[in-house]
């Protein structure tokens, strides 16, 4: 990781154990853009847009779909 991101890690024990309790594919959009953060601010922007994308990938698809039954009427 390059030292922005190691230096947050060594001053700030929170925003470490925040990254490590982020899903995979958010860590690792964390890793490849490490040099853009300098804080926490920046660490938890960054872990909010990467997730949002990681839920716009094809496999989370189904997640999303609509499965009621159009016959049901609400009101």
């Amino acid at each position: 990781m390059p030292n922005s991101l190691k230096a947050l890690f060594d001053t700030d024990r929170e925003a470490y154990a925040f990254f490590m309790s982020l899903p995979m594919f958010t860590k690792d959009q964390i890793r490849a853009n490490a040099h853009q953060i300098t804080d926490r601010a920046a660490l938890s922007a960054m872990a909010h847009n990467a997730s949002h994308d990681a839920l716009k990938l094809e496999q989370y698809e189904p997640m999303f779909e609509d499965e009621t039954d159009s016959e049901i009427d609400l009101m």
